[in-house]
Formats: structure tokens, C-alpha cells, sequence
């Protein structure tokens, strides 16, 4: 159970007033013991309002994350953890999959932190970064929520006081195009600011895990322990929390393997009370989710399949909110006003003929199947991998001539590739023959052209060039360049995780046991904006470079290996005996 605002008031009081007792003294003047207060009840109520939230399970209600919350567990730390001093008092990155909890977690920890009466902790979700406006900009804003004279001078007090920590949420969720410039600030913080703690959740491989401003630390799968737990969170009835333990531990490895993640837990209990089967697979597993948000009842009980407000077919509804997400994600849309959201839905109704009213389409989607919530006057995805998983199955029903078309663009733009890159994971499980012919073969295509690849042999290692930046503490940066030989490679986006792990060993050599970040690119090493970048035969000794160049032999056959495969699949499917 959570603490009450007067508690927590008291609790905050010492490091609120260490850390702003100038705003006090200065800007409050006589008012300052009557001021202090009312500032102390404003940021334990915005505390409190960090941990009540809305799930997928209970739908529209906002509920304290204590009803349903199990202790995350964090790799190579042991046991629970309770406080983000458990894991460390440095800036960290807290790394987590999709649907892993990592806001919750977050959230957890924020309140956590507080009920410890020694800094000011603030947590602030990345997705809300308006278009031009900065970091800093954003937190004095949530800071003037309760002290209404606070100012951008104020800030540097603040951060630099000691009494402040930072709960950056879904750096993941932060549009490409203002990528850059955040990861800056962020690292100009920890350059200024050294007692200010920062802790940023994020997906795997965001920009933001290759500073070397940071410690990545990463969210522990669940096991049956942890899944055991949240049924009895979730569910009030004994016989239906032993049914459901029972289902999971007699499910097909694969739906085990799918579930590893406390949204995925609640997915399966939510699917297997609505129609008391156990999916076999992941195709089963997502195919009845719309339709068991909509039905939201238990088989064994009477009940009822809510009607729908915008009086269409439950078909056509997952059809419109199918081609939402699609448009949505397009528009790099993860909370839209309620303007925004009528627009996008008028425009997805109009393009599949389809009649029905906008504003009731909405209330379909935020409060009978629960996935698009409501919150004040804005609208949000209750989890960013729905958007994902719907915009898969708008592709999905598409012609082959247009998922070619989607492919092609996903492999020849960056951002496009960067913004569907879980998409693509949904597509190569359940659209594997037009993934692997327009998608995977062309891009092992194009390395196997570019590098030379032949077994055991290819130019992977002769074309990787390298810029180093010392930095203070003798920390470098390196900034990696791929050699694009005529073009062949349209985006280092879709780069292979075996060439992305290259150039992780590369890094490590370069500096042994020190916290280096790096990043990478694509492009030409004639070009002027190339210059300063050096070939690793100038940088690394014989014995280094001779242990990467066998690394990039097993690269370059793997590819060889992968490729083969992919036109055996799809000879196979091109195949057909007309004797048959």
C-alpha cells in the first residue's frame, strides 16, 4: 500500500528545502514556511499520481501499480530491487524488451525514492517532449506544477544541488529526428551536473546505450516464479489462478518463450479466461487478442459481448484500428489530442469505405477494447507494441505487390526502418516468405556483393574505418563508418546484429575495460565529411586485427548460410507439382 500525500509531504520536506530554499528565500520572501508547504502537498500528489495508471487488464480505471505490481529483478543484481541505490548511484540506462514493465518499473522506483526523504525524484516520460522544446524546458514546466516561480536559472541550483534524481521514461519513444539533440543535453547534465543522478529506460539498442555517460543495466526475463505471482495479482479466483499456473506450464515452448514479460502474462490470462484454450503459437496467441478485448468475459460465467458504439462489425472495427496504427506510427504518433485522433480515424474510415461516426469509432477504441486510453485531454496506446503488432497485421492483408513496396522502402529508409523495426519482427513470423524474398535476401544480397562474401573469405574488415574523440578520464568516442563500396548498401539501419555486435568487440579492443561509446554510419570515405576516419589496419596491432578479421569470417559464412536458406524457403513456395 502507497503512503498518503501529508506523509510524504513530511518526508520531502528536508531535501525540497535544501535543494530550493534560495526560490524560497528569494522569490517568496515572507510567504516562504506557507509557500513551502503548499509546494510540498503539490509534489506529493504529483508523486502519488506517478503510481496510478492504466492497464490493459482493467481498462479505463486508473489503479495503483501496487495492486498488480511484482518485484522486477535486474541481471547480475540479487534479489529484488526496491531502490534504485540497489542497482546504482551512477547514471544508468535501464534496459528492457517490449512489454517488460520498464514504466512500471520506473514508476516504482520514483515513489520508491521518495518514500526515502532524501532527494526530489521527478519522472518524466520522453514521449512528451514537444516538437522544439528542450529537455531542461520540459522539467521546469512539471517543476513550476508546484512551485509556480520557479525559473530556467533555478534549474542549474537544482540540478547541481544534489538533492534531485531524474526518471527519464521510454527514450525508445523519442522521434529519430530529435534523437541527436536530447542525447546531447543528456550528456551535457552528467558533464555539469555531477551530482545529478539520471535514470533512462529505454528498449535495446537506442542510441542512448552507446554514451559512455551511462551504465546499461537489463530487466530480467520472467520466469514461472514471476508469472505465478502476477496471476495472483490479477485474478481473485483460486481455482482460476491454478488453471491458468497449470496452462503455462503445459503450453508449447513457444508461447513459454513468449512469455517472459508481464504484458504478455497479462495477455495470456486475459485470452485464456475468454476462451479456456491454450494457444499454440504465437500466430493463435495475437489472433483472438481483438476480439477477447472485446468480449472481456469469462466463458464460464454468463455473460455478454459489448456492443459496439460505432454500431459496425467487430471486423470492420479491427480493420479501422488496424489501418490506425499504420497511419499513426507513420506520423511518429504514440499520443495524439482527441482533434488528431478523429482526423486519423475519418481518414481511415473514408480510405476503407466504411460507414460509421468518428467520435464513436474513438469511444470503441479507448473504452470498449481498451487500447487506445484516455488520459486528460490527450489519447495514447496503452503500449507501444500494439501499435506495432496491428500495423504487422495491416501489412499483412495487403497484396504482395504492396508488401514488396513496404519492404523496399523499410530497407531504403533509415527512419522509416528505425521506426517499424518491431513491426518487421511480427512480419518475420507471420509474413516469412515475403519478408525473407523482399526484405532479408536483399539485404544479404547487397553485403555479399558489397564485401565479397565467399566462404570463408570477404572485405568486412578492410572497409570498417574509425574516428577517435579522448575525452576527459581517458573515455573515448569512436564513431565507426562502414565503407559503402558504389553504393551498394541503401541504409546501415537494416545492419545485420552480427555487424552491430562487430563493431561492440571493435570498441572493446580499442579501449579494454573502460565505458566507451560509439556509433556508426554508412557512406563513402572519399567524401570530405570522412575525414580524420582511419581503416583499423592503422589503429589495432596484428594479433587484434587477426582476431576480428576471423570474427568477419563467421559473419560473412553465416550470411552465406542465412541466404541459402531463404531460397530454399522460397523455392519450396514458388514450387507447385500440376500432377498433384
Amino acid at each position: 500500500m502507497s503512503i498518503t500525500a501529508a506523509v510524504l509531504a513530511t518526508l520531502l520536506k528536508d531535501p525540497l528545502t535544501k535543494a530550493l530554499g534560495w526560490t524560497f528565500k528569494e522569490a517568496l520572501k515572507g510567504t516562504r514556511n506557507q509557500n513551502i508547504e503548499k509546494s510540498l502537498q503539490t509534489l506529493s500528489e504529483t508523486i502519488l499520481e506517478v503510481i496510478k495508471v492504466k492497464t490493459i487488464y482493467k481498462g479505463d480505471d486508473s489503479i495503483n501499480l501496487h495492486e498488480f505490481y511484482v518485484a522486477t529483478k535486474i541481471d547480475k543484481i540479487q534479489g529484488a530491487v526496491d531502490s534504485i541505490l540497489n542497482i546504482s548511484d551512477k547514471s544508468i540506462v535501464l534496459e528492457g524488451t517490449v512489454g517488460q514493465g520498464k514504466s512500471i518499473f520506473m514508476r516504482y522506483l520514483t515513489y520508491q525514492e521518495a518514500t526515502k526523504g532524501q532527494r526530489v525524484p521527478i519522472f518524466f516520460e520522453l514521449r512528451r517532449l514537444e516538437d522544439s522544446q528542450s529537455l531542461k524546458a520540459a522539467i521546469s514546466d512539471k517543476i513550476k506544477n508546484w512551485i509556480p516561480l520557479f525559473n530556467d536559472d533555478d534549474f542549474e541550483k537544482f540540478a547541481s544541488s544534489g538533492s534531485l534524481v531524474l526518471f527519464l521514461d521510454g527514450f525508445d519513444e523519442v522521434p529519430y529526428e530529435k534523437v541527436g539533440r536530447l542525447i546531447n543535453e543528456i550528456e551535457g547534465w552528467c558533464e555539469r551536473y555531477e551530482d545529478l543522478q539520471i535514470i533512462i529506460s529505454s528498449r535495446p539498442e537506442a542510441d542512448i546505450q552507446k554514451s559512455n555517460f551511462f551504465r546499461v543495466f537489463k530487466l530480467s526475463s520472467y520466469d514461472f516464479n514471476e508469472q505465478s505471482k502476477l496471476i495472483d495479482k490479477l485474478v481473485d479466483e483460486e481455482e482460476s489462478r491454478n488453471l491458468l499456473k497449470k496452462a503455462i506450464e503445459g503450453s508449447t515452448t513457444e508461447i513459454q518463450n513468449l512469455l517472459t514479460t508481464p504484458l504478455m502474462v497479462t495477455l495470456f490470462i486475459m485470452n485464456y479466461r475468454s476462451n479456456l484454450e491454450i494457444p499454440t503459437n504465437q500466430n493463435e496467441f495475437y489472433k483472438e487478442l481483438f476480439s477477447v478485448l472485446i468480449s472481456r468475459h469469462d466463458k464460464t460465467k454468463p455473460g455478454y459481448k459489448r456492443p459496439l458504439n460505432s454500431g459496425i462489425s467487430e471486423t470492420d472495427l479491427q480493420k479501422v484500428f488496424e489501418q490506425f496504427c499504420f497511419v499513426t506510427n507513420n506520423s511518429d504518433k504514440l499520443v495524439l489530442t482527441y482533434t488528431e485522433a478523429i482526423d486519423f480515424i475519418e481518414s481511415c474510415l473514408d480510405k476503407q469505405s466504411i460507414d460509421a461516426n468518428s467520435i464513436d469509432v474513438l469511444e470503441d477504441f479507448s473504452k470498449v477494447i481498451c487500447l487506445l486510453l484516455k488520459d486528460g485531454l490527450e489519447y495514447s496506446f496503452i503500449h507501444k507494441s500494439i501499435q506495432e503488432y496491428f500495423y504487422a497485421s495491416f501489412i499483412l492483408r495487403k497484396s504482395e505487390k504492396a508488401k514488396e513496396k513496404f519492404y523496399k522502402r523499410c530497407i531504403e529508409s533509415g527512419t522509416i526502418h528505425i521506426r517499424v523495426t518491431n513491426t518487421l519482427d511480427f512480419l518475420k513470423r507471420n509474413d516469412t516468405y515475403n519478408y525473407n524474398k523482399y526484405y532479408k535476401k536483399i539485404i544479404l544480397n547487397d553485403y555479399i556483393r558489397c564485401y565479397l562474401i565467399v566462404e570463408d573469405y570477404n572485405t568486412i574488415i578492410d572497409n570498417i574505418y574509425c574516428s577517435i574523440t579522448r575525452k576527459d578520464n581517458n573515455v573515448i568516442q569512436v564513431s565507426f563508418m562502414l565503407n559503402d563500396l558504389g553504393s551498394f548498401l541503401s541504409t546501415i539501419s537494416c545492419c545485420p546484429s552480427s555487424i552491430d555486435n562487430l563493431f561492440v568487440s571493435i570498441s572493446e579492443k580499442l579501449n579494454p575495460g573502460r565505458n566507451i561509446g560509439f556509433h556508426y554510419g554508412l557512406g563513402d570515405i572519399n567524401q570530405p565529411s570522412y575525414i580524420g576516419f582511419e581503416n583499423l589496419n592503422k589503429i589495432l596491432d596484428e594479433a587484434s586485427l587477426e582476431l576480428l578479421r576471423k570474427e568477419t569470417i563467421g559473419i560473412g559464412n553465416s550470411f552465406l548460410l542465412e541466404h541459402k536458406e531463404i531460397e530454399i524457403h522460397i523455392n519450396q513456395l514458388d514450387e507447385i507439382d500440376l500432377d498433384l
